[in-house]
């Protein structure tokens, strides 16, 4: 049994085969930030009967760096500097797994994030990290104007 994704969540295009292999991820935009989950599958358990913790680490991650793009309007990645996690609690396979990063400080260069993943309506992971604020000028010029005009603007 998977978790249904809730409404007014969509599918979030990102060039990252890796994210693509674990994902989809799916997003939902508010007033103050984006909303990311994933519906976990069989294919994302340890033998335990929950989620891996590298996939964990991993949404949060994403989480946080997608998270630093909505806080600073480019939807292109923002390269994690450092990640610090602590394992609540086990994610059970089968629900939707969500979190939404808070952005504490951003500067010129760097967003200082934090977030909860949620799982069952309870805590599983508490993350924190610094993101790297990429310079639109070195984005690829066929691309810019997409990472410039991200889909949560539209």
């Amino acid at each position: 049994m998977t978790a249904q994704v809730p409404e007014g969540f969509r599918q979030l295009d990102v060039p990252d085969e890796f994210i693509r292999m674990a994902g989809p991820l799916w997003a939902k935009p508010e007033d103050d930030g984006l909303r990311i989950g994933l519906p976990l599958e069989k294919r994302h358990g340890n033998p335990m009967g929950v989620a891996h913790g590298g996939l964990l680490v991993t949404v949060a991650d994403m989480v946080m760096g997608v998270g630093s793009g909505f806080a600073t309007g480019i939807f292109w990645p923002h390269p994690t500097i450092s990640l610090t996690s602590e394992f609540v609690r086990g994610a059970r396979l089968g629900q939707w797994l969500e979190g939404k990063a808070r952005i504490a400080r951003r500067t010129v260069n760097f967003c200082f994030a934090s977030c909860d993943l949620m799982c069952g309506g309870e805590i599983v992971l508490v993350s924190s990290g610094v993101f790297k604020v990429p310079e639109p000028d070195k984005i690829p010029e066929a691309l810019r104007h997409a990472a410039l005009n991200p889909p949560w603007k539209k």
